[in-house]
């Protein structure tokens, strides 16, 4: 649907007339009529206003607008992470090649991204098979842009492993202020998840522990309420393995412990055995490294 046809198909299944909607954002009725007939355009404002006085939000707006379906994009993106689960890497293939064609038509960056993904879906995301100069893309594209919006952050998401740990740990600087100035908006609190514990882990494998605790600081901020159940027990976690490389390695695992435990009684044995050897991991470097020094 058009904007305008949007419009009044809120505003009539709002039970609002023209007029009423005229007066409420001042401008005339017959105004309104010319918007929702595509005759005239509207500021961003006045749509804002529109949007405000019928109670819908901007994502409902464009969500209606769309035939109350996602972009056509992001369902193509959604496509492609469904193939790589399902390991169908043809029709990866014939997807990147409809992706490239599209690309060099209209020049859309999100469909360049997406190209470079089936890339490296393709080459089993090992970044000694994947091209350096699409990974140095990314990495420029996300450096160079002040303000990271829903689709820097799935980019991060997606390739977070294929970056060199200096790099991406510079890029946590950009989630960290998105997390803080958008964290009462909600919109895309899933993707701030998978991207918080993604970084923690990231920070642990390559033991950048002070970009650990700063990590962990931000998500604590991020999930304080009752509903945000599962990612404080995942922060128990995180807490202990942060305690072990700092404070305490007994009670490090004593927090580990606990979170396990959360895990099991909740049937989560994939994330328990999963989060138990990353625990492993961490103690055979704190002791070796304990050792070594004692060797000095």
């Amino acid at each position: 649907m058009e904007i305008g046809q949007v419009i009044k198909y809120i505003r009539t299944n709002k039970k609002i007339t023209q007029q009423e909607l005229a007066t409420a954002i001042g401008m005339t009725r017959p105004y309104i009529a010319r918007i929702e007939s595509g005759k005239n355009s509207i500021s961003s404002d006045k749509l804002t206003e529109i949007l405000e006085y019928c109670n819908v939000t901007y994502n409902e707006f464009f969500y209606i607008k769309n035939d109350y379906t996602k972009s056509s994009k992001m369902n193509e993106f959604n496509r492609v992470v469904e193939l790589y689960y399902s390991k169908n890497y043809e029709e990866i293939s014939e997807i990147k090649k409809r992706v490239k064609e599209k690309y060099d038509e209209n020049g859309d960056i999100f469909l360049r991204h997406l190209y470079i993904l089936c890339h490296c879906i393709e080459n089993d995301l090992d970044p000694s098979k994947i091209k350096d100069e699409y990974i140095n893309e990314l990495a420029d594209y996300l450096l160079s842009m002040e303000e990271w919006c829903f689709h820097e952050l799935v980019i991060l998401n997606n390739f977070i492993y294929l970056f060199p740990p200096e790099t991406a740990f510079l890029m946590t600087k950009n989630l960290l202020y998105r997390a803080e100035k958008y964290k009462n908006l909600n919109l895309d609190k899933n993707i701030m998840s998978y991207l918080f514990f993604n970084l923690l882990e990231f920070s642990f494998k390559y033991e950048g522990y002070q970009y650990s605790k700063i990590i962990l600081d931000a998500t604590k901020k991020y999930y304080i309420t009752v509903s945000d159940f599962f990612e404080q027990t995942l922060l128990i976690y995180y807490e202990g393995m942060l305690d072990i490389v700092e404070n305490s390695i007994e009670e490090g695992i004593e927090k580990c412990e606990r979170a396990f435990i959360i895990f099991q009684t909740l049937g989560h044995e994939s994330i328990y055995q999963k989060y138990k050897a990353d625990l492993e991991e961490l103690l055979s470097k704190v002791k070796n490294k304990e050792a070594t020094a004692e060797e000095v």
